[in-house]
């Protein structure tokens, strides 16, 4: 069951790569892979070429770029899809009680990670969270902690979830100080060697290209990032976004059945990430995560208190020798069914339907006289697919801060100050989605439409 749990989550995690964010890690990955040394500042834009970059990523930049090098997309979508896999095997391992039942909730969880699960560094990041997690629970030696948070810092931003996990566990430790008095020595030791290796892995962060800036990089708000789709509160108007409901509201329906005594730290974990979820979706995978072990416990304890004291016969097995070619049968067919999924998801032609490939080709043809303005969600492709013209902006809005941000998006509002702005850069080119307002506020004299489509419309000064 573990196997075919496994393998539906494989497919349910398989998807076309085209993520917004791909493309500039992709790019990056690629120049490190060329130039043989890791970029800490900016050479993909004209608005902060030369600028620091606290490039948190450059490990997974490295490792993408290299898998699309051996495989292209379909290496990436195998990425993705195993990940998950890893992810979710290691929430498995936890759990027990019925197959029937963890299976269930594996997948439920799945589906609830499934919205936000795509090709971006972020999917090592709720690895190591499951991995670090079930360490915890497990009571494991804390010594391997600063070691685990030094690579974390090198592979992805997401170690804050990290830091916030164990602040969670250390809290629920504190909390069963109080009500579990019989065992507060035990609990007490193992919540000063959390403390002391905590702090400890505070400083591990540090072990990394980008030294001691990469604290900054969570904490750096940037207003208009609430504008941006991963950072808004979940449309629960839309299907895929209620699985994580479902397993909110499992677990207050199964609340009265909770073993005993109550896991104080998983608690505040689940309503810690859930509230974070309601802030910004883009938490939604983690929480999910987070929440599985807990859920699949309680599940597991109701059934457990209803079961009738009077079992069911059992019916019949089947013999062995069957058993095993079913067994056989269904396990290649799903592998089969499996990759075969993903060889037709991750074909060229489904990843450029989502992207303006046909611009790109007018681009290269005609070869306009740049600076070009584009398009916020297409400006890392832009960046890869088109990387003789340096953009005006792409999904690292870190780098790029308040200033260009609000700049992008007066021009972008087509706002006099917008306009004007247009001039200060020198801009020769947009390149917008059709419906963007500024496309309809250009001085018709000034500018003309030389390209359009249901993508991407391009307007090129005029003389």
């Amino acid at each position: 069951m573990n196997f075919t749990t496994l393998a539906l989550i494989f497919i349910l995690f398989t998807r076309t790569p085209v993520d917004a964010d791909l493309w500039w890690h992709l790019r990056a990955g690629q120049a490190m892979l060329e130039q043989k040394q890791i970029l800490l500042t900016d050479v993909f834009s004209y608005t902060q070429f030369g600028a620091p970059w606290v490039n948190a990523f450059w490990i997974s930049e490295i490792l993408i770029a290299s898998l699309y090098s051996i495989g292209g997309y379909f290496s990436i979508t195998l990425f993705v899809s195993l990940t998950g896999v890893a992810s979710f095997h290691t929430l498995a391992r936890r759990m027990n009680g019925k197959p029937f039942v963890n299976s269930f909730v594996l997948i439920l969880a799945a589906l609830a990670a499934a919205p936000i699960w795509g090709p971006r560094p972020q999917i090592i990041s709720f690895f190591i969270v499951a991995l670090l997690d079930a360490w915890l629970a497990k009571k494991r030696p804390h010594w391997w902690l600063p070691i685990l948070f030094a690579v974390w810092a090198n592979l992805h931003g997401g170690w804050i979830w990290g830091f916030l996990l164990l602040a969670a566990h250390i809290a629920g430790n504190v909390i069963s100080l109080y009500f579990q008095p019989e065992a507060r020595a035990e609990i007490w030791k193992e919540t000063r060697s959390l403390l002391f290796w905590t702090g400890l892995s505070a400083l591990a962060i540090g072990l990394n290209p980008n030294g001691i800036a990469i604290w900054k990089l969570p904490f750096q708000q940037v207003d208009v990032s609430m504008q941006i789709q991963e950072w808004l509160s979940p449309d629960f108007h839309r299907v895929d976004f209620h699985p994580f409901l479902w397993m909110l509201f499992l677990l207050l329906l199964l609340s009265p059945f909770a073993p005993k005594p109550t896991q104080w730290g998983q608690l505040i974990k689940i309503l810690g990430f859930s509230y974070l979820t309601f802030v910004a979706q883009r938490n939604i995978a983690i929480a999910a995560i987070v929440a599985a072990p807990l859920l699949a416990d309680w599940v597991n304890a109701a059934l457990l208190n209803f079961q009738k004291e009077k079992r069911l016969t059992p019916r019949p097995s089947l013999p062995r020798p069957l058993t095993a070619f079913l067994n056989t049968l269904l396990g290649f067919s799903l592998i089969a069914a499996a990759l075969g999924n993903a060889f037709l998801a991750s074909q060229p032609e489904k990843v450029d339907e989502n992207y303006p490939t046909a611009a790109i080709t007018w681009m290269k043809i005609n070869q306009p006289q740049g600076p070009i303005f584009n398009s916020y969600n297409f400006g890392g492709y832009l960046l890869w697919a088109l990387p003789e013209y340096p953009v005006f902006i792409d999904g690292r809005a870190d780098l790029y801060g308040n200033k260009i941000i609000q700049e992008w998006m007066n021009i972008t509002n087509g706002t006099p100050k917008g306009i004007e702005l247009l001039n200060t850069y020198g801009i020769n080119l947009i390149l917008l989605e059709p419906h963007q307002e500024l496309i309809y506020k250009l001085p018709p004299l000034e500018w003309k439409q030389v390209y359009g489509d249901d993508q991407i419309v391009i307007i090129q000064r005029t003389p």
